[in-house]
């Protein structure tokens, strides 16, 4: 049986989620606002409703405040969140610090949740962020890049309660930026594809533009469910629920079934139907470092003693020149493993020294040219057959 103190929270955005949550220990829910929020649809109207009737049902409104604003966009949100029911807001959520420090200056009174996903992984500066904000900040949202033990470190060393989202898209870049449309005739235009990556064509980025930018996600969603049992031995307060970008918010009940009575076999089943396939991402442990094996290239790696030289220059028309590690001939049929995989047999006919000066053999390690040959190019591993 599953500890109480372990919340979930999750997106709202019309009167049904609310009734739909209703009968769930979920009283936490998250509102976006179309010109506070990056991924918001709401209008100042709907979230005034939201939030009345949220009031009223006995769950917590928070408001989310996290797009990176301009000067104009601070001073027009300013005049946005004169128009809310404030009284009826537990809390604003925001990733912009000057955001932040506005809210801090006009509304002291109003509770903060810092949302440190991007550049706020260690906790010297999680410490600064509590420091300087003080009684105010009651949350920090974590970054999903932050391994378990970690982030089981941090829960117990930060003041305030900690947040880490347990289901849903990884945000992988933004940028302020039209990337897919150039110029978009209607600002309020949303957009949705797909774009895969070059060595492995079938993983497809998910990419959104909004008014607000450029959003790639990650081909896999995270799934941290069947961690429950671990995340309860933390003191992790939060776990965020997004179900905003696959249209199933009736998941929600049984997702939330698992805070009470974790059934590993219900977890499995809302796995196997989940429309996305899904990982743990860094919650195991931190494992940059296979990426970065990813991103060397196999072709460049020496393959043993058989390799003699390696191509330093390609002149069309004119010649190859390559240094040697050991001696070779004229007349030899040698292997050319070019930095894009393809191989090449090539007998090089005629060996010249960097004088000019011609000679059968290659005899001495050092710089040679040899005739120049058809997709010979530069980083070109030279082996003996």
């Amino acid at each position: 049986m599953a500890p109480a103190r372990l919340n979930f929270n999750t997106y709202v955005s019309n009167h049904s989620h609310l009734s739909l949550l209703q009968p769930t220990s979920i009283r936490e829910i998250l509102l976006e606002h179309e010109d506070l929020s990056r991924f918001g649809r709401l209008k100042t109207c709907e979230i005034q409703s939201l939030v009345h009737e949220a009031h009223g049902r006995g769950f917590s409104s928070i408001l989310q405040w996290d797009i990176l604003a301009t000067e104009p966009d601070l001073l027009s949100g300013a005049k946005i969140i004169e128009h809310l029911p404030l009284s009826q807001i537990a809390a604003i959520r925001v990733q912009d610090v000057g955001i932040a420090q506005w809210i801090h200056q006009h509304f002291p009174d109003i509770p903060l949740h810092l949302i440190a996903e991007t550049g706020n992984h260690n906790l010297a500066a999680l410490q600064q962020w509590c420091d300087y904000f003080g009684e105010q900040l009651i949350r920090l949202v974590l970054s999903p890049e932050i391994p378990g033990m970690t982030l089981k470190q941090y829960c117990v060393q930060l003041k305030p309660p900690c947040e880490i989202l347990g289901l849903g898209r990884i945000l992988l870049f933004y940028t302020p930026r039209s990337l897919l449309l150039p110029l978009q005739i209607n600002s309020r235009l949303s957009l949705e594809t797909t774009v895969a990556s070059d060595d492995k064509k079938h993983h497809q980025f998910q990419i959104l533009e909004n008014r607000h930018g450029t959003f790639m996600f990650h081909y896999y969603d995270l799934f941290l469910l069947d961690l429950l049992p671990e995340l309860l031995e933390t003191t992790l307060h939060t776990l965020r629920i997004d179900l905003r970008f696959i249209n199933s918010f009736e998941w929600i009940q049984e997702i939330d079934s698992l805070r009470e009575n974790y059934d590993g076999e219900l977890v499995k089943s809302i796995r196997a139907q989940w429309p996305i396939h899904t990982i743990h991402g860094f919650f195991r442990a931190n494992r940059t470092d296979r990426t970065i094996q990813r991103l060397k290239n196999k072709h460049l790696s020496d393959h043993g003693k058989n390799m003699i030289a390696y191509v330093v220059e390609s002149i069309k028309d004119q010649h190859i020149a390559l240094i040697s590690r050991q001696p070779f001939h004229a007349d030899e049929e040698l292997l050319f493993i070019t930095p894009d995989g393809r191989k090449l047999k090539i007998v090089p006919n005629c060996i010249r020294n960097t004088q000019g000066e011609e000679t059968k053999t290659a005899d001495t390690a050092g710089v040679w040219l040899i005739p120049h040959f058809k997709r010979v190019i530069p980083k070109t591993l030279i082996y003996r057959l």
